[in-house]
């Protein structure tokens, strides 16, 4: 019998252990120049690609089709520079932006998994499918702020932010309702075969 938990699952970019680091020192200074605790605070650095929402028992058949499709993509480098905000709505949210080259890769590889991965196994097997890093990839700094944190955000980051790393793999976060905190559960390498298991066509 069918489990009938639905769990909450992000296909993500997780850089660097320095890289995660610097932005969990972001996130600290600017906890304490707002005076509060905000969404995403405690959150480790990511670039949230595709979310998705499936029922635990389902989970093992995805992730399997996820290792196929990825097994296409070849290794990344990836650079961030500079800040950006999503602020013409409420909640805001304040972000490091990937260098326009890398948010172009990024946009890429959505689209490229997007029209591989089964399109039967995304209906049978999920409830929801939201490719999240088509539009504006992002590294979240805060999020649920207010108009008025956003210019607060700027005041304070006035230096510039400029790393870059080689991302060989993507992961996959799951939402833990008890700590109200995404977790890493697996790790897929990005191994740039020429051509996936079961497609006639070139991907590159």
């Amino acid at each position: 019998m069918k489990s009938k938990t639905l769990s909450v699952y992000t296909l993500a970019i997780s850089p660097d252990d320095r890289i995660i680091g610097l932005v969990t020192e972001l996130k600290k200074r600017l906890e304490k120049h707002l005076g509060r605790n905000y969404g995403s605070v405690n959150s480790l650095a990511h670039v949230t690609l595709i979310l998705f929402v499936a029922y635990e028992d389902d989970y093992p058949v995805i992730l399997d089709e996820f290792k196929r499709v990825l097994a296409g993509i070849a290794p990344l480098e990836i650079g961030f520079s500079g800040f950006g905000d999503f602020s013409k709505s409420h909640p805001c949210t304040f972000f490091v932006k990937p260098d326009d080259s890398s948010k172009d890769e990024i946009v890429a590889c959505c689209q490229t998994i997007g029209l591989n991965f089964h399109k039967f196994i995304k209906q049978r097997f999920t409830d929801r499918w939201d490719i999240k890093g088509r539009v504006q990839p992002h590294m979240t700094i805060g999020r649920d702020l207010i108009f008025e944190e956003i210019s607060l955000s700027y005041s304070l980051f006035t230096e510039d932010f400029n790393e870059h790393f080689t991302c060989n793999s993507f992961v996959i976060r799951k939402f833990n309702p008890g700590k109200g905190q995404y977790e890493i559960i697996d790790t897929i390498p990005l191994l740039g075969n020429e051509y996936m298991v079961g497609q006639q066509m070139r991907l590159f």
